[in-house]
């Protein structure tokens, strides 16, 4: 039997909701009214909290090591600071370039420093050298030596202390300072060379190398003494 014929055919009137019910209503209304104004401050605090938190870590991140003289962290290889005299400094240096030939030539060095940033002089610290590289014949020469001055638009090379020059062809010499002209692929140096090659030993008071011309020669009271059977 529908509800129409319990009550004789007309639906019993609705009154208004329990007050019960009528307070969560009002309570569930002001309360997601309560939450969107606190997400709204939310969102505000953190839009510009973020960012201060993450500059005050990285502030942390470079000041820590520095003030507890610690090594951990990272370190920038320029520096300026007043004990380098406003130098500019930087460790494991690299410098590419090709010659005349338009063949490669690379300088390192442990550390490099320049008086100015724009300065086309760079003194060099524990210098390596690949140069005079032939790509096509795969003939090199190397360099190393304590210290030196790189001229960057000359493509000048001048070095001082222990200075040594190797090449693929099994010749070592040793020096005080060589003056060594990158583009021009030529060494030479004024003070006394000791060395050796598949020919034997030599000492002479200096030395010019010439790759292109692939010529070295010797002067100032050459001594050799050549070993038997070596090759020309």
């Amino acid at each position: 039997m529908s509800a129409s014929h319990r009550y004789g055919g007309t639906p019993p009137p609705r009154g208004p909701a329990p007050p019960r019910l009528a307070g969560l209503q009002a309570r569930s209304g002001s309360g997601a009214a309560a939450r969107t104004v606190g997400y709204s401050n939310f969102v505000g605090i953190m839009r510009y909290g973020l960012p201060l938190v993450a500059l005050l870590l990285l502030g942390l991140v470079i000041v820590w090591p520095l003030a507890t003289g610690r090594e951990e962290g990272f370190r920038i290889s320029f520096s300026d600071a007043p004990d380098l005299d406003g130098s500019l400094r930087m460790v494991n240096a690299r410098y590419l370039g090709v010659d005349d030939r338009n063949q490669p030539f690379t300088v390192t060095a442990a550390e490099a420093s320049q008086s100015e940033p724009n300065s086309p002089l760079v003194a060099l610290e524990d210098i390596s050298a690949d140069v005079f590289i032939d790509d096509g014949s795969g003939q090199w020469f190397a360099l190393t030596a304590r210290e030196g001055l790189y001229e960057r638009d000359a493509r000048f090379l001048d070095l001082a202390g222990d200075v040594s020059i190797f090449s693929d062809q099994g010749h070592e010499f040793h020096t005080e300072r060589a003056h060594v002209d990158l583009g021009a692929r030529t060494a030479e140096g004024d003070a006394p060379v000791q060395g050796q090659s598949p020919l034997g030993l030599l000492e002479a008071g200096n030395f010019h190398v010439d790759d292109d011309k692939e010529i070295m020669l010797f002067g100032g009271g050459v001594k050799m003494t050549i070993f038997p059977g070596g090759r020309g």
